[in-house]
């Protein structure tokens, strides 16, 4: 095997099977196959003679992938033109996934459409005997996400809307204080906005608690070589992440503060 079949750096293939609608702008599209991915993990995503971006997968198992997308951008309003049979390209998967437990007490928080990828970690996290709370919070009840895939699977889920139209009026944040002062929690993951992430490593650090957040940086190539995806630190989030722990995250100078754009521009959160 060469070095750039080993790196998965070679697009494959995939026919559209299925999409649909999860929320206002946001949609889940279905490829047949496998990239061999663990929860947490991205992929690369190419748009023939358009773009390439990264997204996180948000189920690698019974022989289908789903990634669930947010139309953000141009290359993201051009995928959403697609039609089911149309081809686009993977690559990956990428990056150091979020960690599975046994017989534990988890609560996994997702903000927006970064609670993409928590489903198919619960989901391990229930195959291996632990118990799984699943909070999902929007800005309003049209944007919520994956709130049925979660509830079909038995995970507890308790949703929070900043304008108060389904659920806790709030956030995610106010919950997950609410649990932590009820139940001994053994594991907390996150994958959504940094500030709601960056709130809840401390909590969980005050808390004494184990927990693992997914940062997002923008990456170009995925495994290492271009650069783009640095912390202030210097470590290269498509390897070291997107998953780290909240210890490790909170020293990032730039954790929850800024990121960088497509040419290296500061971008505040």
């Amino acid at each position: 095997m060469t070095l750039i079949h080993a790196l998965n750096t070679e697009p494959k293939a995939f026919a559209i099977h299925d999409m649909w609608e999860e929320a206002e702008n946001i949609r889940t599209f279905v490829f047949k196959g496998t990239l061999g991915s663990k929860p947490g993990q991205f992929c690369m995503l190419w748009i023939p003679g358009y773009d390439e971006k990264p997204f996180s997968i948000a189920r690698d198992y019974d022989g289908e992938i789903w990634l669930t997308i947010c139309k953000v951008g141009p290359a993201t309003e051009k995928l959403f033109e697609f039609k089911k049979g149309n081809m686009i390209g993977l690559r990956g998967s990428f990056g150091h996934g979020f960690s599975t437990v046994k017989n534990k007490n988890i609560v996994l928080v997702g903000g927006g459409y970064g609670t993409a990828p928590l489903h198919f970690v619960g989901k391990k996290h229930q195959e291996a005997g632990s118990k799984v709370t699943m909070i999902i919070g929007a800005r309003s009840a049209n944007l919520l996400m994956h709130e049925k895939w979660c509830e079909e699977a038995g995970f507890r889920v308790l949703v929070a809307t900043n304008d108060g139209t389904k659920g806790t009026e709030g956030f995610t944040t106010h919950v997950l204080q609410d649990l932590l002062a009820k139940e001994k929690i053994d594991l907390i993951q996150t994958c959504g906005p940094e500030v709601m992430m960056k709130a809840i490593a401390q909590m969980a650090t005050d808390e004494k608690v184990a927990c693992e957040v997914s940062i997002e940086r923008y990456m170009k190539c995925g495994f290492g070589i271009c650069g783009q995806c640095v912390t202030e630190s210097g470590e290269k989030m498509c390897q070291t992440g997107p998953v780290v722990s909240a210890d490790k995250a909170l020293g990032y100078t730039d954790f929850g503060v800024f990121h960088r754009g497509s040419e290296g521009q500061r971008k505040n959160w």
